[in-house]
């Protein structure tokens, strides 16, 4: 049974604060992978604790420049890293995210990364990822690699049970973490 659509913006992407809705973030500690808005939305309308990662250090300077703007440095912490190989311990995250930015990964990375935010997290991952559809329109002449949505589910699938949104264009796929051995 798939729960009620999400709202999707004038693109045709599901916006940030439904899949912070749909997640059930409230009050949690999150970890957001690739800076963006997200963290900000997260901190602000969700009370959340948010650790934001980039491989760009610019990118990390402009979501940091924002959530100064916001007043809301206190709760989100910026830093350099690489979402295939974290620095955190086992389970430091109540809820990973990850918002379009699994195609930014080289392919070979892509299992790794997965494995990785599965690791560090409590309760769940959610990744939000685009449909063939989405990335022809929004990354049809860059370098990156669209990701293959059957893989990406059925190696979700090995990590824990996963719940599947199918978007327009963005696919939601939240992993809810079985027991840890």
């Amino acid at each position: 049974m798939q729960r009620e659509k999400l709202k999707e913006d004038a693109e045709g992407l599901i916006e940030r604060a439904e899949i912070l809705r749909w997640g059930d973030v409230n009050n949690k500690v999150l970890l957001d992978v690739g800076a963006g808005p997200l963290a900000i939305i997260a901190a602000r309308d969700f009370n959340c604790t948010v650790t934001n990662i980039d491989v760009s250090e610019d990118a990390l300077a402009d979501a940091k420049r924002d959530a100064e703007n916001e007043g809301l440095a206190e709760q989100i912490v910026f830093e350099h890293g690489d979402a295939t190989s974290l620095s955190y311990p086992n389970g430091s995250f109540d809820v990973v995210i990850c918002y379009g930015t699994l195609h930014h990964i080289e392919p070979e990375g892509r299992r790794k990364c997965l494995h990785e935010l599965h690791r560090v997290a409590k309760d769940k991952v959610i990744i939000v990822e685009f449909t063939p559809e989405g990335f022809a329109e929004f990354h049809a002449f860059s370098s990156y690699k669209h990701v293959d949505l059957d893989w990406l589910e059925l190696e979700l699938n090995s990590l824990g049970e996963v719940e599947t949104y199918s978007g327009t264009l963005m696919n939601v796929y939240t992993l809810k973490l079985l027991e840890k051995v």
